[in-house]
């Protein structure tokens, strides 16, 4: 097949940016398994780059101000109806967290035809382990045992459905949980105890979780989700992760799903994979733009993470030419997501590119129909 000169130096260019990418990150990390961490960054509130063709990686997708993740443990299947009307009625997506013992055994483990039905309605299951720590019994061997039956278990009855994070079991034999041997299996965990953390200082193999208990209650302010979108607090902007069990109160209209509803613009609204994925995708990104011209735009993006786990797209922001009014962007030749947003009179493109999977360019000029 014959090319143009102009097609294959196009092609040059992404066969070395991806071999660029790949040389850079052959860090290749597992997870960031920091349970006491520095200061990863300075926390701000949204920042827009000044100049065209400048650059920046949002604090979270879509450039939202913070996140939140809506988890469900030990199954609780009586309960899934319910939740699923609620993630229709509020726009949010859940996590289960399952013991895959129980799958089939009782009414409340579920079926793993209930839990496709889940995933089809767009939410995730991933682990609480496989026996929730019950070394009773006489098939329980190790707790990597409890870490790998587990994944393994969704991902054989789930086909499509990859387990990336784990809910630590609570309860009597908790002391059994090992988060070194955690880490060998999941990119990310969740732990029980409940308070907010400030976005720089996340424990992803550890992160805590708040219940909706403490929404609007002066008492447990320490844990109240309203402070994330407070910009004079240290929690400003963070992740937060709402626990639940069992369902006694099926009330529709709750007081925090009514105020995250009211300011769901201001919100990402994620499973736990995806939050973890990208906050640790995030946290050891590069960003450095290679083309600023009049008609495009290029930049390269690496992170020090696993490729083969950690793939999520990022939101880059880039400020557009004054003569731009659309925008539409590739990565490797594929095409990307694009949305184009004003502040103070001047555009900008929110990009999402997936960090070591090659160059990005933007161009006013549709390159391909991107939305």
């Amino acid at each position: 097949m014959h090319r143009s000169p102009q097609s294959l130096l196009s092609l040059i260019s992404i066969v070395l940016g991806v071999f660029a990418c790949s040389a850079f990150s052959a860090e290749q990390l597992s997870n960031l398994n920091e349970e006491k961490p520095e200061k990863r960054f300075e926390v701000q509130d949204r920042t827009w780059p000044a100049n065209p063709g400048e650059a920046e990686i949002c604090l979270w997708k879509d450039d939202k101000i913070a996140a939140v993740t809506f988890t469900v443990d030990d199954n609780c299947s009586p309960d899934v109806p319910w939740w699923l009307e609620m993630g229709d009625k509020y726009g949010i997506r859940i996590t289960w967290f399952i013991i895959t013992k129980n799958v089939g055994g009782n009414g409340w483990g579920g079926t793993w035809e209930l839990w496709k039905e889940v995933l089809d309605k767009g939410h995730e299951v991933q682990s609480h382990t496989h026996t929730h720590l019950h070394n009773e019994l006489p098939e329980w061997e190790s707790i990597a045992w409890e870490y790998t039956k587990s994944k393994s278990m969704i991902e054989e009855n789930l086909p499509g459905t990859r387990v990336r994070v784990l809910a630590y079991p609570g309860g009597k034999n908790s002391g059994l949980n090992d988060r070194e041997v955690a880490a060998k299996t999941y990119a990310g965990a969740r732990a029980v105890t409940g308070t907010l953390v400030p976005v720089n200082l996340i424990d992803y193999m550890g992160v805590r979780a708040v219940t909706e208990t403490s929404f609007n209650n002066p008492a447990a302010k320490w844990a109240d989700l309203q402070r994330i979108l407070d910009p004079a607090d240290k929690v400003f902007r963070t992740w937060a992760i709402l626990i639940y069990h069992g369902m006694k109160d099926k009330t529709m209209d709750r007081p925090l799903f009514v105020y995250l509803q009211e300011n769901k613009e201001s919100l990402w609204f994620a499973t736990f994979s995806e939050a973890s994925l990208y906050g640790q995708q995030r946290d050891t990104a590069t960003l450095k733009v290679t083309e600023n011209t009049a008609s495009q735009i290029a930049f390269t993006l690496q992170d020090r993470m696993d490729d083969k786990v950690f793939d999520l797209p990022l939101t880059v922001k880039v400020r557009m030419p004054a003569s731009w009014t659309t925008a539409s962007g590739q990565q490797a030749g594929n095409p990307v997501d694009v949305m184009v947003v004003e502040h103070d009179g001047a555009r900008f493109a929110l990009v999402q590119a997936v960090p070591d999977r090659g160059p990005v360019s933007i161009s006013a000029t549709p390159q391909v129909a991107a939305r």
